[in-house]
């Protein structure tokens, strides 16, 4: 019976994650058809705002070429060239017969009127300014009883700017109300708005004339400054191309350019959005009510699929690795049930994992490698026991990097490098092999070579990282002595030229802003000395001077290098003893004087040539730096030796220098 109760209820789980997901299309269905009437909303939005705002350019423009026809009449130019009334009757009857324009004014050039078909003359403009606009933003005036805005056009005779034509237009005009009155859209949400650069509105809602920034919402006058910032060069062909979409508040908007009009802006603004539908509103709610009653009927069910299989889980949570398998295992009350057999076949799998890891235990005890496992399930790591025997490790606590495993018996250059690989290793959940000095309990530093493994489930996730660490400091302590032999010069036991000129080159590259200093010695008279006491005394010079070089760039962070024969050069990075390389020349040239006792019992007194260059200052070549450095030094060979001298660029371009000695 519990095998066929088991059965069902999975098969009912089965058909709810299949309902469900259907329940989940179909709403899915329902909000793209509120998107796709909101799409339709929003197009309808944005072409009756361009149709509205198309009669505003074809005003605008009616307005601007009036004022252009006006300031190419003869009469008007006439008027500006002298005679004052001749203009009057023409403006008058310019003005009538549109109700939307105030006045016609006829400006000389010093903005005083001349003629008005109002009848004011001999008055400045009130509004005039050096370089008018062609149509100008909402302002009040004294003589008018609304706010109003102007268009001017300049009257120029003989091609020279001679006053302007100002048509003053009201906003209260019929022709302006028509291409504002009214609303739009489905619902009639939407309203056109015309705004100047100053923040003043136009806009009719019923009879009524609204003006002023206060008469827009605040969230709309916060987008002022993205109105006015399109280019001015449309025409009413490409109109459309200036529009601005956007949303502000509660308010979709939609903006535009009126066609060579620099001042005003248009703006569609719709309150609100689309939204959903009654109907889909019905249709969503239904929805919801059918995966909430979906959803209970699958919790019942899984409810008691789990009351079957509590105690199945309580056991397997009382599973400890660290004290074995063998001791813990499911209690079987029905070997005939589903689950019955699935408790038997975990024991199954525990008695096998308690084989392996027997196993795995085993071998890590026969093995030389120390191994070390990071479970990140239960946060517990294994340490070998040869690896505990070796190192101070202490596993309680302990996490693949945070100070209380290997990284904390490392150098702090080794504990950085080690996190960096490990933090790479788990990104990329991938092997890495390195190598790093461990502290072992005798105090000393100890070579391992490390290797590890990411180990993950079938989906990928982490479980374990397994590593193995091999003992190899015999090998790189005797890797490191034959790299060190390859790199030092016998004789003098400094760097060798091509040791010296890689770590030079090194030293260029990571110096930042700081100065390096580099001297190029060479013993002066070699030759002789060699010739008159022997090679053996000759290699005793060497030793020497390689000695008192070492002791002005041991722990200075200095090196030097020997690059055969007699010459030698010093890298100089400290900068205080940059700064002072030309007393540390001195003091050397007078050490090797004052000389010592060969172990023939004869006092040499040594004399050096000595040549200094700087890097920036000179070069940042490394080659060049001591190519520079070497001609330097030949310059004190030839001028007198036992001496130093800095590098100047002149040096390079005389003769090139030979020795004095001959070799």
């Amino acid at each position: 019976m519990k095998r066929t109760t088991m059965k069902y209820s999975l098969i009912a789980v089965l058909v709810i994650f299949a309902i469900v997901p259907a329940l989940i299309i179909a709403a899915v269905g329902v909000f793209s058809s509120v998107g796709y009437n909101n799409s339709i909303v929003e197009s309808e939005f944005q072409d009756g705002s361009l149709a509205k705002a198309s009669s505003l350019g074809t005003l605008f423009t009616k307005y601007t070429s009036d004022a252009n026809t006006l300031a190419k009449l003869d009469v008007v130019i006439n008027a500006v060239s002298g005679d004052e009334k001749a203009a009057d009757k023409t403006v008058q009857n310019f003005a009538e017969g549109d109700n939307g324009i105030l006045d016609v004014l006829v400006l000389d050039s010093n903005g005083t009127v001349i003629s008005s078909a109002t009848g004011v003359g001999n008055v400045t403009f009130e509004h005039y300014m050096d370089t008018m606009p062609s149509v100008s933003t909402l302002l009040s005036w004294d003589k008018y009883d609304t706010d109003a805005f102007f268009v001017s056009h300049e009257i120029t005779v003989n091609a020279k700017p001679a006053g302007y034509v100002v048509v003053v237009v009201s906003p209260k005009g019929e022709l302006l109300r028509e291409a504002l009155m009214g609303t739009y859209t489905d619902g009639d949400r939407a309203r056109l708005v015309l705004i100047d650069s100053e923040g003043n509105t136009i806009n009719f809602e019923g009879n009524g004339l609204t003006m002023k920034a206060a008469q827009l919402d605040r969230s709309i006058m916060d987008k002022l400054s993205r109105f006015f910032d399109s280019s001015t060069s449309v025409t009413s062909s490409n109109i459309s191309e200036s529009v601005k979409n956007g949303t502000t508040g509660s308010y979709s908007y939609v903006c535009g350019i009126i066609p060579n009009v620099t001042s005003w802006r248009w703006i569609g603004i719709m309150e609100g959005s689309a939204g959903l539908s009654p109907s889909s509103m019905i249709s969503l709610g239904a929805l919801l009510v059918l995966v909430v009653v979906c959803c209970l009927i699958g919790v019942m069910i899984i409810s008691r699929i789990l009351g079957n299989m509590r105690d199945m889980i309580k056991t397997m949570n009382s599973i400890d690795a660290e004290e074995g398998f063998s001791a813990m295992r499911f209690d079987v009350k029905n070997h005939k049930s589903e689950l019955g057999s699935i408790q038997s076949s975990f024991n199954d799998f525990l008695d096998e994992i308690a084989i392996n890891s027997d196993r795995y235990r085993t071998i890590a005890k026969l093995s030389d490698n120390m191994l070390f496992e990071w479970d990140f399930h239960k946060e517990r790591m294994y340490i070998s026991d040869n690896a505990l025997a070796k190192f101070d490790l202490k596993p309680e606590g302990a996490t693949l990097s945070n100070g209380r495993f290997l990284d904390g018996l490392m150098t702090p250059e080794d504990a950085d490098k080690y996190k960096r690989d490990i933090s790479a290793m788990l990104k990329g959940q991938k092997g890495y092999s390195a190598q790093y000095q461990i502290r072992a309990k005798t105090g000393s530093m100890v070579w391992v070579s490390l290797r590890a493994n990411c180990i993950t489930d079938r989906t990928g996730e982490l479980l374990r990282v397994i590593g193995v660490m091999t003992d190899i400091d015999n090998e790189k302590n005797l890797e490191l002595q034959l790299s060190e032999r390859a790199s030092i010069d016998f004789l003098s036991q400094l760097y060798n030229r091509s040791t010296f000129t890689t770590m030079l080159a090194t030293e260029l590259d990571r110096r930042g802003p700081k100065k390096i200093a580099v001297m190029f010695l060479d013993v002066d008279d070699f030759k002789f000395i060699n010739d008159r006491f022997g090679h053996s005394v000759g290699d005793e010079v060497i030793k020497f001077v390689a000695d008192t070089i070492r002791k002005k760039v041991d722990d200075r962070g200095g090196f030097a290098g020997r690059f055969g024969g007699d010459e030698f050069v010093m890298c100089i990075t400290n900068q205080e003893d940059v700064e002072n390389s030309e007393q540390i020349a001195m003091d050397m040239i007078d050490e090797f004087f004052m000389g010592y006792t060969s172990s023939d019992g004869v006092m040499l007194n040594v004399k050096v040539s000595i040549g200094i260059t700087y890097c920036p200052d000179h070069t940042t070549d490394v080659n060049e730096l001591i190519s520079f450095s070497d001609t330097a030094m030949y310059f004190v060979k030839k001028n007198g030796k036992n001496n130093y001298h800095i590098y100047v660029p002149e040096d390079s371009e005389n003769d090139e220098y030979r020795d004095p000695e001959g070799y």
